[in-house]
């Protein structure tokens, strides 16, 4: 009996010891993979971070008594429908006033809240900042350009439009919950840029379909830092959120001063993301500055050739249905197609969402919960809210809603 008990304890020991040693190998992946059943919506929830400082010097107008250009029934219905799917904010600026400004409880204009993919569509844009200083040559540059570990190598030549327009024809990393694998160490670990650049190519052609792909978007945001010689912290900072009048966001880190990840995990309060749907709206120009040329919003704006739903790293609402069935984890619905039809969009993961729509000259913004124990339930329905803000708007105006008041034509160019 002694004997056994002897052999158990000793055994205890060695697996402590084993888990010890694999746990200090990589402590902040397994530290991520238990915070990944955990909630994750607090601020600076996902960490560690850098802090990217705006001065708040734009501030979006309110609408005051008689400049109301939306019917008080569209906007009370956009709230109870973002309040069945627990939303976090809901926004809406038309004619250039803030007509809508709601918050769930415990949330306000100051807390911060995770973007999820609504980063990517920075990627989109920084690209074209990158280029218009000089930095980047061409959209058709290929990537081991400036990823040297990829030169004289097959990726190597995927270029950076098929990165931003999701046709790179790199394998997806897949999703597991073994802690042992290599499916999230992309994500989790301390060395990101690691196993993504192991990333192989899949059995498709770059540029040959549409195939949605996270990794995409992080390679693009090692492109920018490489190619502009600075942290993306600073350089999202410098280009964007200080010109823009923004207030403050994180970037989340895979190690202490390490690599950003860029194809989610901005945390920013919401009214900086209704600061970037303006820029977005008035075609890279804001708060008195000019971010990127109209000539490059119009190019991340225009339909791919591999998917009309997509452009660079943002999403289109011209068609019908808008976007291909089985769109991200949390099964989006579209119950009718976008009344304008030139509205694009930002799209996260739990339905964090920017629509612009510039043939009505508005922005609307809806934020909520996407991680932890309280994801978001299945059957969001996409067009919903901006659909019913749109009716709001034409019945003020006295109107009906016309789905052919759009410049599908005109973006499709």
């Amino acid at each position: 009996m002694r004997l056994l008990i002897k052999i158990g304890v000793l055994l205890l020991v060695v697996m402590a010891i084993a888990v010890n040693a694999i746990y200090w190998q990589d402590p902040w992946f397994y530290r991520r993979f238990v915070g990944m059943f955990l909630d994750s919506t607090a601020d600076g929830a996902l960490r560690p971070y850098d802090v990217v400082r705006g001065d708040k010097s734009y501030t979006i107008p309110e609408a005051k008594a008689g400049e109301y250009t939306v019917t008080q029934g569209a906007l009370d219905a956009a709230v109870v429908y973002a309040k069945e799917f627990n939303s976090f904010a809901v926004l809406v600026i038309h004619g250039g006033k803030l007509q809508l400004e709601w918050y769930a409880d415990g949330w306000s204009r100051e807390r911060l809240t995770e973007s999820q993919s609504m980063h990517k569509t920075l990627m989109g844009l920084f690209v074209g900042v990158a280029m218009e200083d000089g930095l980047i040559e061409s959209v058709y540059d290929p990537v081991g350009k400036y990823i040297e570990e990829w030169h004289g190598d097959p990726r190597g030549d995927i270029t950076l439009k098929q990165l931003m327009e999701m046709s790179s024809g790199l394998s997806q990393t897949g999703f597991g919950l073994n802690p042992f694998g290599n499916e999230l160490k992309w994500l989790f670990s301390a060395d990101s840029v690691r196993w993504l650049l192991e990333t192989p190519l899949a059995d498709w052609a770059p540029g040959e379909k549409y195939e949605y792909n996270n990794l995409n978007s992080e390679l693009l945001g090692i492109v920018i830092e490489r190619t502009t010689g600075k942290r993306y912290a600073e350089y999202l900072e410098e280009k964007l959120w200080r010109p823009m009048g923004g207030d403050k966001a994180h970037v989340w880190l895979d190690h202490e001063a390490g690599t950003a990840h860029t194809s989610c995990c901005l945390a920013t309060p919401a009214m900086d993301w209704a600061r970037f749907g303006m820029m977005l709206l008035h075609k890279g120009e804001v708060n008195g500055n000019r971010i990127v040329s109209e000539a490059w919003i119009n190019e991340m704006v225009r339909p791919s050739a591999a998917a009309s739903h997509y452009g660079y790293q943002i999403w289109l609402g011209y068609d019908d249905p808008p976007f291909p069935e089985a769109s991200g984890s949390t099964q989006p619905i579209a119950s009718e197609p976008y009344l304008a039809r030139d509205t694009f969009l930002t799209w996260g993961r739990g339905q964090q969402h920017v629509w612009v729509v510039p043939s009505y000259d508005l922005v609307v913004l809806r934020l909520g919960p996407a991680l932890g124990s309280d994801p978001i339930r299945p059957g969001f329905d996409v067009p919903k809210i901006p659909n019913l803000i749109i009716k709001g708007i034409d019945e003020k105006a006295g109107r009906a809603s016309d789905s052919k008041r759009c410049c599908l034509d005109k973006t499709r160019q």
